[in-house]
Order: structure tokens, then C-alpha cells, then sequence
């Protein structure tokens, strides 16, 4: 078993129990603004998530095909009002034949909402990628970076529009530079929304939610100069809003030259429990 298991296991044996309400805890977000794939969403709350990417014809530096990564998300809102917070994300890869290994952690020591309303949020994020990856073993690039997001969420009845960008820069180590632009359409089916705002806890046992991502991703300076990676991701989602669980499962299909692997099979669940309910 990794040495990075066991941590994930007790994670997942203190979350299990915890029965909470859709939406964290106070926030008055609609319900159609669903936790996509990979693209992020602008609301601010409390947040636990697991991330599972099944890689097919992943080839890595050394030539070695297949690979397998697993990342974990925790959030937390730092204000009554759901209007800043910060983030960390510990992501793991097994990309060749070295095993299973921790890749570059990234930190969003900074969330802040600058619009914050039920059906639209519109979020800064400063950011920062430490090097704590092992280059040799093709878990990192050794480098820092420091990156400027942005993010908007907006939501009329039981449609869902998001959008991501993002530009980082590496401050140590190999000189890079790269552009993400990414964008979701989802539709959830809950029941009667009318002409009003989606619950924040509908009444249904479950809403399922159907999802298409656009991401393209572009290195603008560096040794990979002008390499550009578009990809379409269709995907279904599975929200059980008297618990607060969703399960996100789909696709990331590359359609352009430059490609990172054949396609890549996405798999996640998660909650915004309290942490205050956990601690």
C-alpha cells in the first residue's frame, strides 16, 4: 500500500458520516451551480474533494505508457459571507514504472469573490505551485510557479455556465509561461425551478446533471513555445442534496495536434461540509 493511503483513508472514514445540508452551511447558492470536472467554480465555500484520472496511451519523458493520478482538494471559507477563502491542492500520479508519488502541491493561499450573488459569482485567485515533485521520476518539474486566476459561475434556473482563466508563471527553475482558458455547460434536472432560482437543498432524493467542458490550455513562453492542447470533456454528475455528495464521472477527449495522452477517463466526489462540523 502507498505511504500516502492511509492518509486518504482516514479522510474519507471522517467525512462518510457527516450529513449536512447541499450547499455548505448559510450559503444561498443556486443549485444549478454544480461542482464540474475540471473546471472550478467561482463560489467560495468549505470544501472536500477527491480527483481520480484513468490516462490512456499517456506516454511520459522515459517513453513509458499508462499512467494514473489522484488529486485531493480542501477549501475553506474564511468568511460568514462565503466572499474569501483559500485552497490547497495535493495531487499524486503513478506515470510510469517508479510507482505511485506525490507531484507539485499547489496553494491558493487567496480566494476572493468580487461579485458574490446567488446566481453569479465572479472570483480572483492568487496562486502558487511549489516544487515538491520528483523530476526524475516524472512527478514535477522542480520548478515554482506563481499564477492569476479568475473564475465565474452563472446560473439561470437549471442551467449552469462557468468559465475559467488562468495564466502562471515559473519563477525558479525553467523559464515558462502558460495560458488556461477553460468553460462548462451543464443542465441539472431539478424539479420545479419555474421562473425562480434553483434551491440551494431541493427536496428530489438526487440530481442528476448532464455537462460539457471545453479547456484549452497554451504554453506562450519557454522551451515548449507554442504548444497548444484543446479538449472537449462531456461528462454526468450525480448530486444526493440531503447529504451533500456528488459524483462527477466523464471524459477528457484531446482534439488537437498536441496532445498529452489519447484520452483520459475523469472520475471525482466530494462535499462542502463545515469544517467546523468535523473539528
Amino acid at each position: 500500500m502507498s505511504k500516502t493511503a492511509p492518509f486518504f483513508i482516514m479522510l474519507l472514514a471522517l467525512l462518510v458520516p457527516v450529513i449536512v445540508p447541499a450547499h455548505q452551511e448559510g450559503a444561498k447558492f443556486s443549485g444549478a451551480l454544480i461542482d464540474s470536472l475540471t473546471v472550478h467554480h467561482a463560489h467560495i465555500e468549505d470544501e472536500q474533494r477527491l480527483n481520480f484520472s484513468f490516462l490512456k496511451d499517456f506516454e511520459n519523458d522515459r517513453g513509458e505508457k499508462g499512467g494514473f493520478s489522484t488529486s485531493l482538494e480542501l477549501a475553506v471559507d474564511w468568511s460568514k459571507e462565503f466572499r474569501w477563502g483559500s485552497e490547497i491542492l495535493i495531487p499524486l500520479a503513478n506515470n510510469g514504472a517508479d510507482g505511485y508519488g506525490l507531484m507539485d502541491i499547489e496553494v491558493w493561499p487567496i480566494t476572493y469573490a468580487f461579485v458574490n450573488k446567488p446566481e453569479t459569482i465572479f472570483t480572483g485567485v492568487i496562486s502558487a505551485t511549489l516544487p515538491t515533485g520528483d523530476k526524475s521520476r516524472g512527478l514535477g518539474g522542480e520548478n515554482t510557479g506563481l499564477g492569476l486566476l479568475f473564475f465565474l459561475d452563472h446560473a439561470s434556473r437549471n442551467w449552469y455556465w462557468g468559465v475559467n482563466t488562468e495564466i502562471e508563471t515559473i519563477v525558479s527553475g525553467e523559464n515558462e509561461t502558460a495560458f488556461e482558458f477553460a468553460s462548462v455547460v451543464a443542465y441539472s434536472f431539478i424539479r420545479d425551478t419555474g421562473t425562480a432560482i434553483a434551491p440551494s437543498n431541493p427536496s428530489q432524493k438526487f440530481v442528476p446533471a448532464a455537462l460539457l467542458e471545453i479547456v484549452s490550455e497554451s504554453v506562450l513562453s519557454g522551451s515548449a513555445k507554442g504548444e497548444n492542447v484543446l479538449s472537449i470533456n462531456p461528462g454526468l454528475s450525480l448530486w444526493f442534496p440531503s447529504s451533500g455528495w456528488a459524483f462527477r464521472i466523464g471524459a477528457e477527449i484531446p482534439i488537437s495536434k498536441d496532445k498529452n495522452q489519447e484520452y483520459s477517463i475523469l472520475f471525482s466526489f466530494g462535499n462542502h461540509i463545515s469544517w467546523g462540523d468535523i473539528f
